[in-house]
């Protein structure tokens, strides 16, 4: 019921009122167009769970916040699964249902993204290596190789909870035997099958995703300057940890101050090899990249915190040892779920409702329908044919996806090699749609984008859109608003559009 409650509260409210997706998921409409063993920016799992989403539901606006929401219930569903290895289940729903307050996991859960993806295989891959090393069968280390190789197909930051987990296996020497050693090496065959055709695909590609996250890297200069942006990162991950701090101490004060019944018994002490392995899987994420941080002088993005605060919560439960009560739980539940609808409606209506008022600029309030209206409307004035190519970047080309326009591909800023999918000939065969956002604050809009301009150029006619964004009626000037050039240029070739 919580989690089913999660996905209405932030998946629906988010679908029903904001008019466009968030930037991410905008990218993942794009890629969903082709199922490919990798993308130039990340790897493939993501991916094709949106190209499945799409098939089976269709596109939408709110089709990536309820898929977002599922993907954050489900890992703390696991993550509860897990804690009832070491306390009761009411016990374990306590800290879980407080670490729903991480802002990773509501007002972050926007974007259908890497991240995002990433919480369900991790928290599945560490309650699998968890049972492996307690029942130590050959099926448990097989899931357990699995879905560590599912997680590197989401995101290759899944190296640092996996780090934590093959920690835990050095320092517990009670696991350092025969069977269980084996076990791990069946895991870790298993974790290689499954990278194997990504692997090609890298090898292929001169490792397109390695050499797009070395030219986004930014190397800071000197201690003083590494030292700052590590201070950075880690108020802001305090920052998105505070309503969980919040509730936790509200639940945990009000419980010193109620009277305690005779009967109620301070909670059982967890055993040592489960103790040792919770700090470890816990703090692990975070304390690597941290590390990763210092070593290699380079700055630290605050999304790099979304997956390391999963364990969090029950790590606080081990600590505290005042066994648990009936009004304890209740009060929990209680305080999440106030919390989660507070945090929803002013994260709704601050991006909605309130921006609109002011006339501030936001993903949520973009007009993506007018968008998609106005690129039919253009296409079919100038053509005969169904638009099936958009040469645009992709915020752009995913709203058109969202709201509805048929399969559609998108050649991304003009160039192949960010969508494999669009063959040379593409545009020709297809004819092609040119679109580029030239709104003051526009995604990439300082970055020259030289392939769409000489596409551009091509264009058989040109014109430009101005989109009411945000209602901007006491604008100065056009540039407030939301204002897109476009050009039509008409297929040439006599062959026939591949993605007809």
């Amino acid at each position: 019921m919580l989690c089913l409650g999660q996905v209405l509260l932030w998946g629906v409210s988010a679908g029903l009122s904001y008019s466009a997706p968030e930037l991410d998921s905008a990218e993942q409409f794009v890629w969903a167009f082709s199922m490919e063993s990798g993308y130039w920016k990340h790897p493939p799992l993501p991916t094709w769970i949106m190209h499945e989403l799409i098939d089976v539901f269709g596109p939408s606006v709110m089709l990536p916040f309820v898929a977002t929401q599922v993907c954050i219930v489900t890992a703390l569903a696991l993550t509860w699964r897990l804690g009832c290895e070491f306390m009761s289940p009411a016990r374990a729903l306590i800290p879980v249902a407080l670490t729903s307050l991480v802002t990773y996991h509501n007002i972050g859960g926007e974007s259908f993204n890497h991240n995002t993806v990433l919480l369900p295989f991790q928290a599945a891959t560490t309650l699998l290596f968890y049972l492996a090393t307690r029942r130590n069968t050959w099926r448990l280390w097989a899931l357990a190789g699995l879905f560590a190789g599912l997680s590197m197909l989401v995101k290759y930051l899944a190296l640092m909870p996996l780090a934590g987990l093959l920690v835990y296996f050095a320092v517990d020497r009670h696991l350092h035997r025969r069977r269980t050693l084996l076990g791990l090496l069946l895991a870790v065959c298993v974790f290689g099958l499954v990278l194997v055709p990504h692997l090609l695909w890298l090898q292929r590609t001169d490792f397109l995703p390695f050499r797009y996250a070395r030219e986004v890297t930014q190397e800071l200069p000197g201690a003083w300057a590494t030292l700052r942006s590590l201070a950075d990162f880690l108020f802001t991950q305090f920052l998105r940890l505070l309503p969980f701090l919040a509730g936790l101490w509200f639940v945990t004060r009000r419980g010193r101050m109620a009277p305690q019944s005779p009967a109620i018994q301070v909670a059982p002490a967890m055993a040592r090899h489960d103790r040792l392995f919770l700090w470890i899987a816990a703090l692990a994420p975070l304390t690597i990249t941290v590390l990763i941080g210092l070593l290699s002088a380079s700055a630290l993005q605050a999304r790099w915190g979304t997956n390391a605060f999963l364990l969090t919560g029950l790590l606080g439960m081990a600590l505290l040892r005042r066994a648990d009560t009936p009004a304890m739980l209740r009060r929990t539940l209680q305080v999440v779920v106030a919390v989660h609808v507070l945090l929803c409606a002013g994260q709704t209506l601050g991006k909605t409702v309130i921006a609109d008022h002011f006339e501030k600029h936001t993903r949520a309030n973009f007009p993506g329908a007018v968008l998609a209206r106005n690129a039919l409307t253009t296409w079919q004035a100038n053509t005969r044919v169904p638009l099936r190519l958009v040469v645009s970047d992709i915020w752009l080309g995913g709203n058109l996806i969202a709201n509805g326009t048929p399969r559609l591909a998108v050649l991304i800023d003009g160039y192949n090699l960010r969508s494999p999918w669009v063959k040379l000939d593409a545009v020709e065969r297809c004819g092609a749609l040119v679109l580029d956002d030239t709104t003051d604050d526009a995604a990439g809009h300082a970055t020259p984008r030289p392939a769409l301009e000489a596409l551009m150029d091509r264009a058989d006619v040109r014109g430009t859109w101005n989109l009411p964004w945000s209602d901007a009626k006491h604008s100065a000037t056009a540039g407030d608003r939301g204002v897109i050039r476009w050009g039509v240029i008409k297929p040439t070739s006599p062959k026939p559009c591949p993605f007809d």
